[in-house]
């Protein structure tokens, strides 16, 4: 089974998104984030700009330029919902297990 969270009849926040920005967060970079999860860099960003168009605020935070050629960090907004959706996911797990037992009863 999966899970996700829809907004306005579309997927808004579910295991896609959830990787995307903890690779954000470990990395600090879109770019690297969308290779680790072998993802285009342009859908990458699809996927920033929905969820940031969507939630009440920014879930990833870009900084360009400077010394260190910017970067970008995830808002703590996105960890409560990243630890959110895996509390959720841990229930959903749990609940298919007991059902799934039930169908050799």
């Amino acid at each position: 089974g999966s899970i996700w969270i829809e907004c306005n009849g579309k997927r808004f926040f579910g295991p896609g998104p959830v990787e995307l920005l903890e690779r954000i967060h470990e990395t600090g970079s879109i770019n690297q984030a969308a290779k680790q999860t072998q993802m285009s860099y342009k859908k990458a960003w699809e996927i920033i700009n929905m969820l940031n168009t969507q939630a009440a605020s920014h879930l990833v935070v870009t900084q360009t330029g400077g010394a260190s050629g910017g970067g970008s960090i995830i808002s703590t907004e996105a960890k409560e919902l990243i630890a959110w959706h895996r509390s959720l996911r841990d229930r959903f797990k749990t609940f298919l297990e007991k059902e799934t037992g039930k169908l050799g009863t």
